[in-house]
């Protein structure tokens, strides 16, 4: 019985010690800045007008960045104003979500077009998909 208890004592205080030793390891990552993860790098996406339809304000060519948000509709206070009578007042969003862009159609009457395909709600895009919202194409490029 003697030496159960013995061999039980010295079991407890090498889980402390292990406990223990843990414990620091930790604390000493938490001061040196922990576990340095490489930064997700985020390529830069956009939109190249392909046709500009009935929207004045595009130009054949030019690119408009994709950030974070891009909301698209016919009234003042979208991201990206179309001028187009095919195009709702909030018509679409382009939004990031993790590491993918998503294209959301918000209902709108005359839809929106993914590869000549109608979106019903979200769907990813990447590069080289054409939007078409109204009369404008879009190509996402990257």
């Amino acid at each position: 019985m003697a030496k159960i208890s013995l061999i039980m004592r010295f079991a407890i205080i090498a889980i402390i010690y292990i406990i223990i030793i843990f414990a620091l390891k930790i604390m000493y990552k938490d001061i040196k800045g922990g576990a340095k993860q490489k930064p997700i790098v985020r390529r830069a996406m956009g939109l190249e007008v392909i046709e500009r339809g009935e929207n004045f304000n595009l130009r054949v060519g030019a690119v408009i960045p994709l950030n974070d948000e891009l909301t698209i509709g016919r009234k003042g206070d979208n991201l990206l104003i179309l001028g187009d009578k095919y195009v709702s007042s909030q018509h679409a969003r382009i939004y990031l979500k993790n590491t993918d862009y998503i294209l959301q159609d918000f209902k709108s009457t005359n839809g929106t077009l993914k590869n000549n395909k109608k979106v019903n709600d979200k769907v990813p895009i990447k590069k080289g998909d054409e939007i078409r919202i109204g009369t404008s194409v879009f190509k996402v490029i990257g």
